[in-house]
């Protein structure tokens, strides 16, 4: 998994809003040597604003990967909402190796849907899908200190927003 060479390796930059990650699924999380990985079998979006983009419109990548440097895999966390018998929220927290080992398993994905960020954290509103019941859970993944690399070989023009 780490050592797969891709032709752009875009480093994240606070202000810069070439590669989105919205309704991009991620199949496989990973963690090694400092690196939170998730591997996005679909691709991700990489609008026109980016260089190697011709096409004047935001499309797909081929196969991607965003890297997240983080300080300590112990300070990522995933909160998750489920709604109880009572119909009242409830706020489940799990740590990065929890979340890995429920997409890892196949037990469901990750669905990345919107992003907030300083230049020193991230928090990503997502979604755990299940194959089935409950199906969908809602979910925020808060990486402090994160840094990404967005990775990715190819853009599908046939794959426009």
């Amino acid at each position: 998994m780490f050592d797969t060479a891709f032709r752009h390796n875009d480093p994240d930059d606070c202000h810069d809003k070439t590669v989105i990650l919205h309704d991009c699924i991620a199949e496989k999380v990973m963690y090694k040597n400092g690196i939170l990985c998730f591997e996005f079998p679909d691709g991700f979006w990489v609008t026109h604003l980016h260089e190697a983009n011709g096409t004047g419109e935001t499309v797909r990548t081929t196969a991607a990967r965003a890297d997240f440097q983080i300080e300590d895999i112990n300070d990522v966390e995933a909160h998750v909402y489920t709604r109880n018998i009572f119909k009242k929220t409830v706020v489940e927290f799990r740590n990065a190796k929890d979340l890995a080992d429920a997409v890892n398993s196949g037990k469901c994905t990750l669905e990345f849907l919107y992003q907030y960020r300083t230049c020193f954290e991230q928090m990503w509103s997502c979604a755990l899908q299940f194959g089935k019941k409950p199906y969908y859970r809602a979910c925020q993944l808060h990486m402090p200190g994160a840094v990404a690399v967005y990775r990715w070989n190819e853009l599908r023009p046939d794959r426009k927003w």
